[in-house]
């Protein structure tokens, strides 16, 4: 049996004003809520974070995701897809 590897398009992210995120190079949503949304891309797993955070567009066939809210923050960590993954009611620790 041959290993399946996940295959990702080139990433970028454009943000309009905090309010718009356009990605592209998405291969999954791990969860979202209207405060954080997980997903993974070529650079690794991305938390957009902020408040009402709404998924306008979506469509992982060509790895396009469209975000809309107040945005306040975008983090990278280095898990992939595959790695263990978060839960939908996860709540990132304040402090």
């Amino acid at each position: 049996m041959e290993n399946e590897k996940t295959v990702f398009a080139p990433h970028s992210l454009t943000l309009e004003g905090r309010t718009r995120a356009r990605l592209t190079g998405v291969a999954a949503v791990s969860c979202f809520n209207d405060q954080e949304i997980v997903l993974d891309t070529a650079q690794g797993e991305l938390a957009l974070l902020g408040e009402n955070l709404h998924i306008e567009q979506l469509n992982l066939d060509d790895g396009r995701l469209e975000v809309t809210g107040s945005i306040s923050g975008l983090e990278y960590s280095d898990r992939t897809a595959g790695r263990e993954r978060r839960g939908l009611f996860w709540r990132r620790k304040k402090g």
